[in-house]
């Protein structure tokens, strides 16, 4: 199901109580698509369809294409599977991660860490691949922790990625730009014109993660990262958002509805020209108080 507003037609309009939209009413006041989806399986071909399309067409070009990837919200192996069963060379691709923990040192935790997004990366996308089809290693990048200013360089270069793929964290955070801790002044243009950096993850954040990423063992998550910036993200043509859990419903409400503010760093995203977003039942539904705090997650589609 899409719902669509077309740039010429449809004037956004803010809404009264952004938290009781429903998808439906979605397209009324935002100027992006929407697609919505029955669950991350069908999410994630439809993503893997879209990025192999990309690829195919830059081939056929003969130009180079740049994708800023996340982990957390895609499987890649769902690409890697369309590229093999397509025969679709990835030597023109470079995709530029997100995000990437840090050790205590500042050092990107080991590829061979069950938490290490460039590992998880290799392991789903590019590993899976035929060998000849494998974009070259040197293009399967990540923000250099000791080096920042390299993945800026890297993205100006392109005039921003061509494509954009990502979901956001419960703070409205967008790769790992959270707003200000509490207390601190918010400066939305300091959010805004963020750059790749080191930065020490929010307690908030680290709490999201701990819950989706280790099941609850707080002890064992990193604390640092380095991350993209709001600059090179929102430097990308086209940003693709994807939604697919339950406390996703309030986040993207807040984050594409809500009031564009440092205090929800992906309400940015509102006032970017071309952004399409890809929502599963579960996240599209109108987020609800639920006092036993169930999921909702479990045998729901």
């Amino acid at each position: 199901m899409r719902k669509e507003a077309s740039l010429r037609s449809v004037a956004p309009v803010a809404p009264t109580d952004y938290n009781q939209l429903e998808f439906d009413d979605f397209a009324r006041h935002r100027h992006f698509r929407f697609d919505l989806v029955a669950n991350c399986d069908e999410l994630n071909r439809k993503i893997a369809r879209e990025a192999v399309d990309l690829i195919k067409a830059a081939n056929a070009r003969n130009q180079p294409l740049l994708i800023i990837v996340p982990v957390g919200p895609l499987d890649y192996a769902y690409w890697a599977r369309l590229l093999n069963a397509e025969n679709v060379s990835c030597a023109g691709l470079t995709t530029m991660g997100m995000d990437e923990y840090l050790d205590q040192s500042d050092n990107a935790i080991a590829r061979t860490h069950p938490l290490s997004f460039h590992g998880y990366v290799q392991r789903t996308l590019v590993d899976p691949l035929v060998p000849r089809l494998r974009p070259d290693p040197a293009n399967v990048r990540f923000p250099d922790p000791h080096e920042p200013e390299a993945a800026t360089a890297l993205i100006e270069s392109f005039g921003g990625a061509d494509i954009c793929y990502g979901g956001m964290g419960i703070t409205g955070h967008f790769a790992f730009n959270d707003p200000p801790e509490p207390g601190e002044p918010v400066i939305d243009d300091h959010v805004r014109s963020s750059r790749t950096r080191r930065l020490t993850i929010t307690r908030e954040s680290a709490t999201q993660m701990a819950m989706g990423g280790v099941n609850g063992d707080w002890d064992i998550l990193p604390r640092r990262a380095v991350t993209l910036g709001m600059h090179e993200l929102l430097l990308s043509k086209r940003i693709h958002l994807t939604f697919m859990r339950a406390w996703h419903a309030g986040v993207l409400r807040r984050a594409l509805f809500g009031p564009i503010t440092g205090r929800c760093p992906g309400s940015f995203i509102q006032e970017h020209k071309h952004v399409d977003v890809t929502v599963t039942r579960l996240a599209a539904k109108v987020p609800l108080c639920n006092v036993a705090q169930a999921t909702g997650e479990a045998g729901e589609t």
